[in-house]
This record gives C-alpha cells, sequence and structure tokens, in this order.
C-alpha cells in the first residue's frame, strides 16, 4: 500500500546531485566598443567635461587678464589699491580653485554612477539571459585587468550579450519617446 501512496507524488530530485560545468564570459573592452548604451553616456560624459573644462580655463583666462590690466597701470595706483587688487585676486584664484575641485569629484561621482548604472544593467541582462542558457559561471575579461589565465574564445558570449543589451536598450528609448 505505501508503494501505491507514493507512485502519485512528485520524484524530488537531489539539488546536490552534479551539474555539468558549463562556462562563457564577456569580453569587456568590446562591450564597451559595442554597446549603444555606454557609448552615448561615455560621450555625454565627454561633452560636460569638456564644457567643464574650457570654463573654467576661461575664467583662468579672464583672471589673468584682470591681473595684467592691474601690472600695466600699477604705477599710477597707491600701495592700498595694490594691496586690495592682491588680496581679491587671491580669493578669485581660491574660489576657481574650489570651483575645480568641486566640479572634478562632480565628474567623477557621475562616472562611479554611469559605471554602476552599466553594470547593473549587464548584470539584470545576464541573469535573464542565463535562465535559458544554464551557465555555471559567467566570467569577464578586460585587458587592463587580466584575471584569465586562459580564455578559450569559443566560450565568448560578448556579441550576444551586446546585441541583447542594445536591443533592451533600444527598447526602452523607443518607449520614453
Amino acid at each position: 500500500a505505501g508503494k501505491a501512496a507514493d507512485a502519485g507524488k512528485a520524484v524530488k530530485t537531489d539539488s546536490l546531485a552534479p551539474k555539468p560545468l558549463k562556462i562563457a564570459y564577456v569580453d569587456l573592452d568590446s562591450l564597451q566598443e559595442k554597446y549603444s548604451f555606454y557609448q552615448e553616456k561615455m560621450n555625454d560624459f565627454e561633452k560636460r567635461k569638456e564644457n567643464a573644462d574650457r570654463d573654467l580655463n576661461n575664467a583662468y583666462q579672464k583672471l589673468e587678464n584682470e591681473r595684467v590690466a592691474v601690472g600695466q597701470k600699477a604705477q599710477n595706483m597707491t600701495q592700498a589699491e595694490l594691496q586690495n587688487f592682491q588680496q581679491e585676486f587671491q580669493r578669485k584664484v581660491q574660489n576657481l580653485e574650489n570651483q575645480r575641485r568641486n566640479l572634478e569629484n562632480s565628474i567623477q561621482q557621475e562616472g562611479f554612477k554611469t559605471m554602476e548604472d552599466v553594470k547593473k544593467r549587464i548584470n539584470d541582462f545576464l541573469d535573464g539571459y542565463n535562465r535559458s542558457k544554464g551557465y555555471s559561471f559567467i566570467l569577464s575579461y578586460n585587458s587592463a585587468v587580466n584575471t584569465l589565465l586562459y580564455k578559450d574564445t569559443t566560450l565568448a558570449i560578448t556579441n550576444e550579450v551586446v546585441r541583447g543589451l542594445n536591443d533592451a536598450y533600444s527598447g526602452s528609448k523607443a518607449t520614453k519617446k
């Protein structure tokens, strides 16, 4: 009677049973070259950085022009006027230096956020992608930080991942319009 009752129950598989080891890797250098979202973010990032550099350089140049102009008429200025100018000039230089540091910190933070966003998008995509692929490990490869001592290029899934990420990004851009 015990066997008849057990026959209707689902058989539970042992979760500790050995599974075939399946490994793939994503070449991050190639992904960065081909992933549209990453390219757009890096282009935006570079433009903002260039604009900030240009604005700061213009401000420094304006300050230098002031210094030169005062230098040309210094002989006609009183000692008190020269001291006032020097103090004001130092204050302006210090303000620009503070502004430059704040800008650099802001740009660096923005860069970190962008990289975190890219990493999250890749991980989110790989979660869904791997449901049908069944990899045990998906490693990353980067020429700057090469931790793989050997890589079999037949295990590269970079192009599939880039294609999927670009499709997802194109779809998200289309829904925002």
